[in-house]
């Protein structure tokens, strides 16, 4: 995780009643400033877009997982909304935006900044796949010789999943998208999409009954696959379902506060079904695998994983 993920991981645990200093992060596997593969070839670009006031590092468990079957996954800080960003010059920069703040500021502010950022991504990533002089910092040796530019698809938590599906809306680049249980908001609610979006939600979700969340999508022409997983709360659907589960085992966490946060569902069933569904429905959508996306839901078929219908 990030320095900024994990300044921000600090302050919630201690928030939470867990000592500053009686628990540890596990290292991930990756690692930084690698040189890719040679002679791999070209593999599609997932942007990730983490949940509002949060940092990248929060989906580590499903980015690390799609990266090791070819992805190249590139997760975006929103800088001045992530709660805690550190630049390559060492300066970090906090949130200026309260999660307090006023309902439509997500809408009218958050959305299309963070659409902003995710569409200024992609047009780093086009310059550096061209050698362009215009592209921003150095990537990893070799890394731009196997972006594949028409495979593009996103991914994000919460707020990251209204931004997926916003970006879908304004960027014809982006070919496929997941909201994990976030809000539909902004124009593609009222206009809807006309490319695939998997919608995986918790089982407490807030958003059953709202705009894009509801049985039938009126202005939506895509494929759209609402999905839950029972026993899962909104956090679940990041690696908060792996953290606060170890903390509750060993003794730094009720088990009421670790249910309300993330839900009664064991935690490594629950990573592997959320890595499964963002696996299977990009490899149907990028032609990887040979189930259609329209016939991904028996794919997935699970006891835990329902249709919201």
């Amino acid at each position: 995780m990030p320095p900024g993920g994990r300044e921000e991981q600090s302050y919630y645990l201690t928030q939470s009643g867990v000592a500053s200093g009686s628990w540890a992060l596990a290292p991930s596997h990756s690692r930084s400033d690698e040189p890719a593969r040679a002679g791999s070839g070209q593999f599609p670009i997932l942007l990730n877009s983490p949940g509002m006031d949060d940092t990248t590092g929060l989906s580590t468990a499903q980015a690390e997982d799609l990266a090791s079957h070819g992805y190249v996954v590139v997760a975006i800080n929103h800088t001045h909304e992530a709660f805690a960003v550190q630049f390559p010059d060492g300066r970090t920069e906090h949130s200026a935006v309260p999660l307090d703040s006023p309902p439509d500021i997500l809408p009218d502010l958050l959305v299309p900044t963070r659409v902003a950022d995710a569409r200024f991504v992609l047009d780093q990533l086009a310059a550096a796949a061209g050698h362009s002089t215009d592209a921003g910092p150095a990537l990893p040796p070799r890394l731009a010789d196997d972006l594949d530019l028409t495979k593009v698809g996103m991914f994000g938590h919460s707020l990251g999943g209204s931004t997926t599906a916003q970006t879908m809306h304004d960027d014809s680049r982006v070919a496929a998208g997941v909201d994990l249980d976030g809000p539909i908001l902004g124009s593609v609610s009222t206009d809807g999409l006309d490319r695939p979006l998997l919608m995986l939600a918790s089982d407490t979700s807030p958003w059953f009954g709202h705009a894009g969340w509801e049985p039938y999508w009126v202005t939506n022409t895509g494929l759209k696959l609402p999905l839950r997983i029972t026993g899962t709360r909104h956090m679940s659907l990041t690696d908060e379902q792996v953290i606060v589960s170890a903390l509750a085992t060993a003794g730094l966490l009720s088990a009421d506060v670790k249910n309300e946060a993330i839900g009664s569902i064991d935690a490594s069933r629950s990573v592997d079904l959320q890595r499964s569904c963002l696996l299977a429905y990009f490899d149907a959508v990028f032609g990887r695998s040979d189930t259609s996306p329209a016939e991904i839901i028996k794919r997935l078929a699970q006891p835990e994983i329902l249709p919201h219908l």
